[in-house]
Formats: C-alpha cells, structure tokens, sequence
C-alpha cells in the first residue's frame, strides 16, 4: 500500500472542498494508499491529507442515482449527490458518457500548513508522495518514485 496518492485536481478542487467527495473516469489504474490529496491548480499546492472512507462506482448522468447510493448513510448520499450536482454545472461534469465513475467519500485527516508543492513542474497525472515528504514541512517535495 501506497502512503499519499497525489491527484490534480484543477477546477474540480472546489467541489471537492465544498463536499468532501472526489469523482474520476473508471476504471483508473490508482494503487492502494493510506491518504490522498489534491493538488491545485496553477503550481500544484496541496493543503489537506484526506483518508477515503466510502467507495462507490456508479453512473453520475442516470436520472435515479439515489437508488445506487441507499446503502451509504445519510451523509455520504448527500453529499455525493450534491457534488455531482454541482460538478454537473461546470465545464468538468462527467464528460466521459462511456464509462462509470468512482466516487471517494473523503474524511480531512492532515492539514498540510505549509501547502507542500511538486518539486519542478507539476504534472498533469496521479503521483505518490512518502508521508514523512509531504508533512516535512518543505516547500518543494519530491514525489516517492524519485527518492
């Protein structure tokens, strides 16, 4: 299992902060880790270490999601349907009309104070961090791969 899954998140980041939910195209090729965050736009910064407490693969465009989610409680239904409510608003809906999306119910973990950002360019995939990396408190963080 993987420390940090890094995701960017760009134009999405708000919904994700607003709702505590992320969605992406499945299937993904993610590995396994113990905390995820998102890095924002226009540098990369990522203030938050996040654990996923729900996971969910559902269609967002059917006009009866809600009957996927009864089995979640109150809160995580909730929250997933107002995300994609809102999601649906931007020019990041959920384009992909092919496929499924995974749905991660997110619980804040980590502050990360000092808003850790790639070292170099940040770049446009999934990437993994150690955590002892991301909470050392440095600026510039080194992505595991490359230690």
């Amino acid at each position: 299992m993987r420390q940090v899954l890094s995701i960017p998140a760009g134009e999405t980041l708000q919904n994700i902060k607003a709702y505590h939910v992320h969605a992406y195209p499945h299937p993904r090729n993610y590995e396994k880790s113990q905390f995820v965050t998102f890095r924002a736009p226009r540098g990369g910064k990522m203030d938050m270490l996040y654990s996923i407490v729900e996971e969910i693969v559902l269609d967002p465009r059917k006009h009866n999601v809600e009957e996927d989610l009864t089995h979640l409680g109150d809160d995580a239904r909730e929250r997933i349907l107002m995300y994609i409510q809102a999601r649906k608003g931007t020019r990041f809906g959920f384009e992909r009309e092919d496929r499924d999306y995974m749905f991660y119910v997110l619980k804040e973990e980590v502050p990360l104070s000092h808003t850790p950002r790639p070292k170099g360019k940040n770049t446009a995939g999934h990437t993994y961090y150690t955590y002892d990396e991301i909470t050392s408190g440095k600026e510039e963080i080194v992505i595991e791969s490359r230690m």
